[in-house]
């Protein structure tokens, strides 16, 4: 049963709840399906359906009133398969909000052709994920409301955008022309660029309302980061 909160809509977190400070499990493989076990195909079907029920009670009932034993309940598994793959109902929503995101962008980085440079096709890359924006609204200003009044909710995305950063670094070094170490470094500096730059545009786009698409917002981040790059990742 979702309770109801307390007049001064906090509600003491249950027992036996992992603190969200902790270090988190790791997500499912990110393998291609036939290269995953049954038991591996399992375990992320699992994640990502407790990972929905998350967001989706949380967008009906508020942070506050979801409680770990309700996510359990309504995604049909118990508190020890919870936390198998998740430290706090906060981290759950988290990675609810983030699902199958990653995993766009790096699809559509993959499609850029081979000869565009890491710059512009990692920008173009975010570019071509922005469709379904009207889908996503109403989950992205619930979950930046709650990443600016909820610190877990705050360390847990930032725990995401480095994971983000490690993995779509290594999907843009060998567009570098360097050896494997220098381009290493380049790509996760660009990389680090590149999402402080969708953030920001992200929060502009927010602030504007999040009524039209946030293609233009993305577009004018990204401007000022090439313009700001004196040493130009690509020709691009």
């Amino acid at each position: 049963m979702i309770r109801a909160t307390t007049a001064s809509g906090m509600r003491r977190t249950p027992a036996g709840t992992a603190s969200p400070m902790t270090a988190s499990p790791p997500a499912p493989s990110s393998a291609p399906a036939g290269r995953r076990t049954l038991r591996e195909r399992k375990k992320e079907r699992t994640y990502e359906h407790t990972a929905r029920v998350a967001v989706r009670l949380i967008m009906r009932h508020g942070l506050a009133a979801v409680r770990v034993e309700d996510i359990c309940e309504h995604a049909e598994i118990g508190r020890s398969t919870f936390f198998r793959y998740f430290d706090s109902k906060e981290h759950c929503f988290v990675a609810g909000v983030n699902l199958g995101h990653l995993k766009a962008v790096l699809a559509a980085l993959d499609a850029r052709p081979a000869d565009e440079g890491p710059l512009t096709a990692l920008c173009n890359a975010f570019l071509a994920i922005q469709e379904d924006w009207r889908r996503q609204r109403d989950i992205l200003l619930l979950d930046a409301r709650l990443r600016a009044e909820v610190p877990a909710v705050q360390a847990h995305t930032s725990a995401t955008h480095l994971e983000w950063e490690t993995r779509l670094a290594e999907a843009i070094a060998p567009r570098f022309p360097g050896t494997p170490d220098e381009n290493q470094l380049q790509a996760r500096i660009l990389a680090s660029g590149v999402l402080c730059a969708v953030r920001l545009a992200n929060e502009s786009w927010i602030a504007s309302g999040a009524t039209e698409s946030p293609i233009p917002s993305l577009t004018a981040a990204f401007t000022v980061l090439r313009s700001l790059m004196t040493d130009h990742a690509d020709n691009g």
